[in-house]
């Protein structure tokens, strides 16, 4: 269906009025032959014809003008238009008309090429920023790496020297006391070492452990143990600290039982110990007591004394970190309590307090039996008194600590073994080559060089002999390098030279 001639003809007046179309008609040459509008519209004057024909030479270039071209929106002047081309005769008609919207368009081109723009310098902007502070990032984490590193080295490093030391006090102070039995001056002050002697190994153990915590390091390595074994150990330790103050001392373990507990039984010694050295500080007359007792599932510890007591509103502050001064008197580092409960809480169990001013404290400790790890992390923690079998009664002990080793030559001795000391590690594989001995007892620090490489250049050597490697570093890592590198049993400094020589003794070879 035709549209009328009345509609057309008033709709293309309509378009027209609405786009005001101006024309300029062109010759062959691009000259102007004739310019037909409304100029003034399109903001042009007296150089209208010079303006329309720099306009079409912009738009053209490049174009065939013997081709009709369409542009949606230009900018001319101060306003936005529609142009087209159309070619007539060699020559052509460049038309021009208002967009009316076409404004508002452009505008808002070009604002979102701004937007555009400005969003790409900010990009710019952010990216150099998170550049720089990538970069920072990164230093301060390779910094903080270094200072980790750096207090792990200084956490050995204590730990080196501060057992090593201990384990000559102790074990002098140990070899000392049979001779010193009647009650004189002399056994009063050899009581006193042993009593300052275990309040510092106390300190010690508890700040290493202060630190190895904030590394995360805590490892809990369970294992089935005697625990009347532990019993009598424990008490052999803080006997000295209570007859030093003239207080009794008890310790008793009781099992339901047939079969062995399986814990971690260091740290239920370093559990013990801090309950008892805490115990025994705040305790001035009365007694001390402890009980163990284990169900086959659980294993409760019950420390109690008749000492001061804690007054109600410090019962809580007594297991916070540096504590020192919470209750009556100031003695202690205030470490003993947490270190209690952090251990405690690592294991899963839960701890309690109950306290009477004057009366005295009463802390219990319930642990869950925690299964056995697999045959191969239980064999890399060797035990501290496995039994060997010893060719002879030759035994070298390598160690640069002079002190230590006349420790060791000396207890050896009166324990019936032959025992010779090496300071170096070079000597020492050539003795062993020569002699042969039964035994090697090799320290893990030897200055310029570790004893877990002796251990292990001993077994590549063809050395069939036991070896026991002790060191002042306890952790977990150190007791699984020694059992790699060969070694049949590890003890921790600072020694427990009664045990050690209790187990010596009963591997002493017969008619060797």
């Amino acid at each position: 269906m035709s549209r009328p001639d009345a509609v057309s003809s008033s709709l293309s007046a309509y378009l027209v009025e609405r786009a005001r179309p101006l024309v300029a008609s062109f010759d062959r040459d691009g000259l102007i032959l004739a310019v037909d509008g409304e100029g003034a519209h399109y903001g042009l004057g007296a150089d209208a014809e010079a303006a329309l024909a720099g306009l079409a030479d912009e738009l053209l270039t490049g174009l065939p003008r013997t081709e009709p071209q369409f542009w949606p929106l230009i900018e001319f002047g101060q306003r936005a238009i529609s142009a087209w081309w159309v070619p007539d005769d060699g020559g052509g008609h460049l038309v021009l008309a208002d967009t009316h919207d076409g404004g508002r368009e452009l505008r808002e081109r070009q604002q979102a090429a701004n937007e555009l723009a400005l969003a790409g310098v900010e990009k710019s902007r952010t990216i150099r920023e998170l550049k720089k502070a990538r970069a920072e990032l990164e230093a301060r984490t390779k910094a903080l790496d270094e200072a980790q590193r750096f207090q792990r080295r200084l956490v050995d490093t204590l730990s080196h020297d501060l057992r090593t030391p201990l384990t000559s006090i102790m074990g002098y102070a140990g070899l000392l006391e049979p001779y010193l039995k009647d009650s004189t001056p002399l056994k009063r002050a050899l009581g006193a070492i042993q009593r300052n002697a275990m309040y510092l190994k106390s300190l010690a153990e508890n700040l290493l452990e202060m630190a190895g915590d904030a590394h995360g390091e805590l490892v809990l390595s369970p294992r089935q143990f005697d625990l009347a074994a532990l019993a009598v150990e424990i008490e052999d330790m803080i006997r000295p600290m209570t007859e030093g103050k003239g207080l009794a001392l008890t310790i008793a373990a009781q099992s339901g039982v047939d079969r062995l507990p399986c814990f971690d039984d260091i740290k239920l010694r370093q559990i013990l110990v801090n309950l008892l050295s805490n115990a025994v500080r705040y305790t001035r007359q009365g007694r001390i007591s402890a009980e163990l007792q284990y169900d086959g599932q659980r294993l409760s510890m019950v420390v109690a004394d008749t000492g001061i007591g804690i007054a109600p509103e410090y019962q809580q502050r007594v297991f916070e970190p540096l504590n020192r001064g919470a209750q009556q008197g100031k003695d202690g580092a205030g470490l003993g309590l947490w270190i209690v409960r952090q251990l405690v809480q690592r294991m899963g169990g839960e701890i309690s307090l109950q306290s009477v001013p004057g009366v005295g404290t009463r802390i219990a400790v319930s642990l869950p039996e925690a299964p056995a790890e697999s045959p191969l992390e239980r064999a890399a923690i060797a035990e501290e008194a496995p039994p060997v079998h010893l060719a002879n009664r030759r035994v070298l002990v390598v160690d640069d600590d002079p002190d230590i080793c006349q420790l060791l030559l000396w207890s050896l001795r009166e324990t019936g073994y032959e025992p010779e000391a090496l300071p170096d590690a070079d000597e020492a594989v050539e003795h062993v080559r020569s002699d042969a001995p039964g035994m090697v007892i090799v320290d893990v620090e030897l200055g310029t060089r570790s004893g877990l490489a002796l251990t292990q250049e001993l077994r590549l050597a063809g050395y069939k002999g036991t070896i026991v490697v002790f060191s002042g570093a306890v952790d977990t890592r150190i007791r699984q390098s020694a059992h790699r590198a060969g070694a049949d049993a590890f003890l921790p400094k600072p020694l427990d030279l009664k045990r050690m020589l209790e187990w010596l003794r009963s591997q002493l070879p017969q008619g060797s």
